[in-house]
């Protein structure tokens, strides 16, 4: 009898695992009897022989594996699901920080091939690739280790590793492409039909200990003949990894915390907004309308709201538990908000000041409320703030000052800084506040505890327990959980088991969620248009055409939608020396260099903004609308907008007046070597500022600016007042809410996310402004002769931004009290103020669009679940809001 080749396939537990993780399947068809027995093919090259109808399948590395099975009776195969190959997709697992910093997860791409079956005698093309390199100090890539399955290795050494590691070494920036092996892709052709299990083993060093390390990736091919066929089974063939979206990001080095009150950037926040619930949400794309996700529902006037807007009450669900199972109560909501509370001042800038603003009187924006040990009036104006009741599940804020639901529900909406976390869980890891005083009445010692607590929410003391949670026993309270994070490289989140089932808008998730940090755009991309991931984000404007490509063949899906977001250059007005030194010894740039008002004028001047949206970004190259031009924090869609020809001082590409400019700033002489750093990957901006440093030569032969890429995360950690080497850098805003005081206060106010790692300060220009006015300021190509010019200068500058943050708070106040009239005519002349000051090179507002596979879809068939501007807008998912299939 001929044996069947379609016997159903086994049934897993899950399609996806990490490694190291077993799964388990069963064999549907068979049942055991003597004589019978079953081999089950792995995909890793092992086999397991089993006399039962169910089995373990343990994979030690990452990859795509093809299972199937065979059945015998007496020893003759009497049937095969060969004809219904599953793939078991295996995440990387969770290394520790140290590990991690040594290793780099190799990346296999098959080229031209939408599924892995391939014909005897057809050649396969392998495309060698990896997440991320290894960060740690004095690594690279050594070599490529291939194992084609059938009996051939090929060993393919890295272009250049050593000058890899040289240049981070001196530069602080290596060119990723020295990391990718010298031959790629390549080529091999099956003689015999069967599995072939090819593995991709990349090879690390320490250039200076020649130590060395290994890390390796799998990928069956299957090969099919006549007399031994093999297909895919068919459900997997129109929708791949059933019950996992698998998502690329070119987004090198990942995120920088996952802990809500801690990470202020677009790649946690991703996590964040999944892990962690908010009592509310937005409704959809709509920045107006809310739900409730935590709370029972949206309170109102006379149901929550007093009638002067100073007190808003919230009912939580009832049944709540966090993924470890800890109830989440009132309790919880009141202990998260005073934690971010405490964290409002950290450092790099964090969300805390978003809702602190509304809760604390008379706060300054990006500053600790307990500004010392005794002080009292803080801690008591922070219990003041919020109580709760845990026997109504009720948390009710205590607003100073009225606040509409609008602006308010904004804030409590946001899970950076809003996202309620487990209070036992932080008490467990070491992370509770102290709140000793509180019980004993006595605010002194609450100051002391609360002034302790806010040394932790900066940069070298977190708790790491709570920067990188992971596994379900830590309290998630959020429809997922971390499951396995590999540092810099991947996450995996499962759906929490104890989120309910019945809220509306917010489903159960069944879905796995595997994200991986690329280190390129190409790697991200390959690794979409192979079929291995379902979503693919942050791919440069120069991919349109490839992606427009894959759409025409039914390949993927494009949405375009509009975002609140910015993007911009940033001027650094006090250079960290021992930092800048640290990337690269070579650079030379007077820490006050861009204090200098007409040089940063200078500069904007030499920036090309109509080739830099029609030819760098697109707009006219590619016949896609990428995004807009814009001048002034201010865009369209917020509730104050005032377009660049309402303002004064929006410049334009002008050579001549830039020269002019330099040769006026009295700087024209200094020699300049500095960095312009550009978050790795993104190619598009790298462009940009190769185009910039040119022009800047043309205007000062003097100025020598070298674009580096850096990555991202790494950016962050370096925004820090006084330690900031990044003379010139790139990054940009996105919403945190939809109203003008999210982007004045961030951008341009004293101790905001940027003007405080930027060297905005009063004092400091004041300071600066004294040195050059008594010529003790000596730097070579200085003459002494301008510095009480200089000095003048700057003062003038720092009473004008004094100025400018007297107005912002006028306007802040006025935005508010819903003061509309007294609200437009300051935040314009904040706008205008600020514009001249040419704090920011502002490049472009970009549209965003999801580049998808055509099986994933939206919420109840509507993908606007995704395209919030507060979320979406940075490229970042709702996973629970997608759906596979």
């Amino acid at each position: 009898m001929t044996p069947s080749y379609s016997l159903s396939p086994p049934a897993v537990s899950s399609y996806t695992t990490t490694a190291g993780t077993p799964i388990s399947i069963t064999l549907t068809t068979f049942t055991p009897s003597p004589g019978s027995y079953v081999l089950v093919y792995a995909g890793n090259g092992s086999i397991i022989n089993t006399t039962a109808n169910y089995a373990n399948l343990l994979y030690r590395y990452p990859g795509h594996y093809l299972v199937y099975y065979q059945v015998y009776k007496n020893g003759q195969l009497s049937g095969s699901s060969q004809g219904n190959l599953i793939e078991v997709l295996v995440a990387p697992p969770a290394f520790n920080e140290s590990y991690a910093q040594l290793i780099t997860v190799p990346v296999i791409t098959l080229v031209n091939l939408t599924e892995p079956i391939v014909s005897v005698g057809q050649t396969v093309h392998l495309m060698a690739g990896f997440l991320q390199p290894p960060t740690g100090t004095n690594m690279t890539i050594e070599e490529y280790i291939w194992d084609l399955g059938n009996g051939t290795t090929l060993t393919i050494p890295s272009r250049n590793g050593t000058g890899y590691a040289v240049e981070v070494w001196l530069t602080g920036s290596g060119n990723v492409t020295y990391l990718e092996p010298a031959r790629n892709p390549i080529n091999v052709t099956y003689s015999s039909p069967g599995l072939y299990a090819v593995s991709l083993t990349v090879v690390t060093e320490n250039i200076t200990t020649k130590a060395t390390y290994s890390y390796t990736t799998y990928y069956t091919i299957a090969v099919s003949s006549p007399t031994m066929p093999f297909f895919l089974f068919q459900s997997l063939i129109s929708v791949p990894n059933p019950g996992t979206i698998v998502v690329s990001e070119n987004v090198p080095g990942g995120p920088f915390s996952f802990d809500p009150d801690i990470d202020y950037e677009s790649v946690g926040f991703e996590v964040i907004s999944n892990i962690y619930g908010t009592l509310i949400q937005y409704y959809g794309a709509n920045t107006t309308k809310f739900i409730p996700e935590l709370a029972e529902y949206v309170p109102t006037v006379g149901n929550g709201i007093n009638s002067n807007y100073t007190e808003y009450t919230f009912v939580l669900r009832p049944g709540l538990r966090a993924s470890n199972g800890d109830p989440i109560t009132a309790y919880d909501v009141w202990y998260s908000v005073i934690r971010d509370m405490l964290c409002a001042g950290g450092t790099p800038g964090t969300p805390g000041w978003i809702l602190t603003q509304y809760l604390i009187p008379n706060y300054t924006p990006f500053t600790f409320v307990v500004t010392a040990p005794n002080d009292s009036q803080g801690a008591e104006e922070i219990i003041n703030a919020i109580s709760y009741n845990n026997a109504t599940d009720t948390v009710t804020f205590h607003l100073p000052e009225p606040v509409s639901p609008e602006a308010f529900f904004t804030a409590i909406a946001d899970p950076l800084g809003a996202g309620i976390l487990d209070a036992k869980w932080l008490e467990q890891v070491g992370d509770g506040i102290n709140f000793t005083g509180l019980y004993d009445h006595n605010f002194t010692q609450l100051a002391e505890a609360f002034y302790q607590y806010e040394q932790t929410c900066s940069e070298g003391s977190y708790n790491t327990e709570v920067q990188w949670p992971s596994g379900q026993s830590a309290g998630f309270t959020g429809p997922y959980y971390v499951a396995v994070y590999t540092p810099g490289q991947s996450v995996v989140l499962k759906p929490n088991p104890y989120w309910p089932n019945d809220i509306p808008y917010f489903p159960r998730p069944n879905d796995t969620v595997i994200i991986y940090w690329v280190k390129d755009p190409e790697t991200a991309y390959e690794m979409f248009a192979s079929g291995q991931a379902d979503i693919v984000t942050g791919l440069p404007s120069s991919y349109i055409p490839l992606l427009e490509g894959l759409e025409a063949k039914g390949q993927a899906s494009l949405y375009e939608f509009p975002t609140l977001s910015e993007f911009f250059f940033i001027f650094v007005l006090n250079v960290s020396q021992s930092a800048l030194h640290s990337i690269n010894p070579a650079y030379t740039i007077p820490s006050w260099y861009f204090a200098n008002p007409l040089v940063r004028e200078a500069f904007a001047y030499a920036f090309n903004y109509t080739q830099y949206i029609n030819s760098i970004v697109g707009n006219v190259k590619y016949h896609f609308n990428f995004g807009s031009p814009y001048c002034g924090v201010l865009i369209p869609g917020l509730d104050y907008y005032f377009p660049p020809s309402q303002l004064t001082g929006c410049p334009t590409f002008n050579l001549t007046y830039a020269k002019e400019l330099m040769e006026e700033s009295g700087f024209y002489n200094i020699s300049v070597y500095f960095p312009i750093v550009i978050a790795s990957g993104d190619t598009t901006d790298f462009t940009a500022a190769e185009m910039w440093a040119q022009a800047l030569s043309m205007i000062d032969p003097n100025i020598h600016a070298q674009p580096i890429y850096m990555p991202f995360s790494t950016q962050i950690s370096y925004m820090v007042p006084g330690q900031n080497p990044m003379a010139i850098f790139y990054m940009g805003w996105i919403a945190d809410y939809p109203l003008a005081s999210d982007f004045i206060n961030a951008m341009y106010e004293q101790g905001g996310t940027y003007p405080a790692p930027d060297g905005w300060d009063v004092s400091y220009l004041e300071n600066l402004s004294a040195y050059f006015n008594a010529s003790k300021v000596t730097w070579p190509g200085l003459s002494p002769s301008v510095e009480p010019e200089i000095g003048k200068m700057l003062w003038q500058e720092a009473m004008e931004y004094q100025q400018l943050n007297n107005v912002i708070m006028q306007a802040d106040a006025a935005e508010l009290a819903n003061n509309v009239t007294a609200a437009t005519t300051y935040y314009k002349q904040a706008e205008d103020m600020a514009v001249q000051l040419y704090m920011y090179v502002y490049t472009i507002q970009p549209n965003a669009y999801w580049v998808i596979k055509p099986y994933m879809h939206g919420y109840m068939g509507m993908i606007s679940w995704e395209e919030n501007p507060m979320v979406g807008g940075a490229a970042d998912s709702w996973y629970f809001w997608w759906v596979k299939g």
